[in-house]
């Protein structure tokens, strides 16, 4: 994308029909993106990250991206003392009231989606925990925390509109500086580069995790992202979660759940919530920008219980197990009136241990790409049990 712009800006500077002012605000604009490309290509090469062209490039959207791009600035550029900035601050008070009402303090923090990092190492410094993982699935921003935060490196970084602000810069360079460290905090903080859908970990592993921003923009259904924070909590352990209900259009609407419907999940994972909050918040907003966006950011924060407790009975849900599909599902004469090799196959791996995506986890591979294995599992035993 950098390579694209500055091209075009490139070609653009060559015209003959442009005033001073113009090929100022032009030039700008390529002394930002020039700044952006070294940037990125030093940090990814750090890495052993080659830039590779991809045909799938073209098929993405561009503001996403960019969007993403603008948490290295909003986390480690646009709050400093020199340029004080609130958005990081609220986001750290909101979080930490929640965890100083915790019974005691957590030791083994995991943070989901973490960015940039700015928010798991502000509460790294103030918690003083064993170890904190900050995760994420973005090479670009934890290389750039790595950066800043183990290597205490400073990171240019150019941040330009594509849309005339009266009254505001054209495009800026920031410099990116290293967080203060007296403690060597950072030896027990660690960036670390995962697919929520694939993490690396024991069960137990952790008594706090964190999703800021995230539960809307996992890529999957919250119902599994649920079962995943539970399996990975140890007993007692507590989730706090953070951020908007801001679905990602790919997803079907069938899946961008209400506060209320994910409270019913909670309950039916085996959680108990313990209190929440609404908000609202600036999001992303620039020192070089006029316009800003407001979120509103439910907090809430869950706890494990010790032991495994009964179901509640949720209006319209047949059975928990139906509708969280980690749940273990109950051995049992299961049968149904249709007579199939597939379905027999899915009912005989029943053994009141394995739940609805172990068996679809099973059953996957031996069904085409085309047919959606869960759907198929689902309706089989929403039948059942209806009939």
């Amino acid at each position: 994308m950098a390579q694209q712009g500055l091209a075009a800006l490139h070609e653009s500077l060559s015209r003959y029909d442009l005033t001073d002012t113009t090929r100022q605000r032009l030039t700008e604009i390529q002394t930002a993106s020039q700044v952006n490309l070294d940037t990125i290509l030093s940090l990814m090469q750090k890495h052993g990250i080659n830039p590779i062209p991809d045909e799938q490039l073209s098929q993405m959207n561009p503001g996403d991206l960019s969007e993403y791009f603008d948490l290295l600035l909003r986390d480690w550029a646009w709050d400093s003392t020199t340029n004080p900035n609130p958005e990081n601050t609220a986001a750290f008070e909101r979080t930490l009231a929640d965890i100083e009402k915790l019974p005691q303090k957590p030791a083994r923090i995991l943070v989901l989606g973490a960015g940039a990092g700015r928010l798991s190492w502000d509460l790294h410094v103030r918690l003083q925990p064993e170890y904190t993982l900050a995760l994420d699935a973005n090479p670009l921003v934890l290389a750039a925390a790595d950066e800043l935060v183990h290597q205490r490196q400073t990171i240019a970084i150019g941040e330009f509109k594509n849309f005339p602000q009266i009254g505001f810069q054209h495009a800026h360079c920031w410099q990116l500086e290293p967080p203060h460290d007296t403690d060597n905090a950072r030896s027990t903080w660690f960036p670390l580069g995962a697919n929520v859908w694939q993490l690396p970990f024991a069960r137990d592993s952790f008594d706090l995790i964190i999703t800021p921003w995230f539960i809307d923009v996992n890529g999957g259904d919250v119902r599994d992202l649920i079962a995943i924070i539970y399996e990975n909590l140890a007993p007692g352990g507590h989730w706090l979660n953070s951020g908007p209900l801001l679905f990602t259009r790919h997803l079907p609407v069938q899946l961008k759940y209400t506060a209320t419907e994910i409270k019913e999940f909670l309950s039916l994972a085996g959680f108990t919530l313990i209190e929440e909050s609404i908000t609202n918040t600036d999001y992303l907003r620039s020192p070089l920008e006029a316009r800003f966006r407001q979120e509103q950011v439910w907090t809430f924060r869950a706890a494990k219980p010790e032991a495994r407790q009964e179901a509640p009975i949720i209006a319209g849900a047949l059975t928990a197990w139906l509708v969280m599909h980690h749940l273990p599902i109950p051995k049992n004469n299961y049968s149904s009136k249709d007579s199939h090799p597939l379905i027999d196959a899915i009912l005989s791996l029943v053994d009141g241990n394995r739940s609805i995506n172990d068996i679809c986890y099973e059953v996957g591979p031996h069904l085409p790409q085309d047919i959606p294995v869960k759907d198929v599992v689902v309706t089989l035993f929403g039948q059942i049990l209806s009939e």
